[in-house]
């Protein structure tokens, strides 16, 4: 039997390793709609979320969603032209990362 994994026990630095690790493999990320939604609005591209989740930071706690039994994360990631966030959903009982939403805020 396969350890559990305890998210909510897990450190921002742990989460975001967790987070890095998994989205190394595309299969294991999946998109919401509204969070494919927000990507087209803002003019966001695949990529650029993979790379936030790949080399972002979680500066803020995790949250606990107890209607869905998930955690949620913001990755971070500061460019020269715009930051990025990505808020994602992790769930003890399954192996993906699920991409809620995706935000956006100018550099300046």
């Amino acid at each position: 039997m396969g350890d559990k994994l305890q998210l909510a026990c897990m450190s921002n630095m742990q989460l975001q390793e967790h987070i890095r690790r998994l989205s190394k493999n595309s299969a294991c990320v999946m998109l919401t709609f509204h969070a494919q939604e927000r990507m087209l609005e803002r003019s966001v591209s695949d990529w650029e979320v993979f790379e936030c989740l790949r080399s972002g930071v979680i500066q803020r706690p995790a949250v606990r969603d107890s209607k869905k039994h998930t955690i949620r994360c913001r990755m971070e990631h500061f460019g020269s032209a715009r930051n990025l966030a990505v808020i994602v959903a992790l769930d003890e009982e399954e192996p993906e990362l699920i991409v809620v939403t995706v935000l956006t805020k100018r550099g300046g």
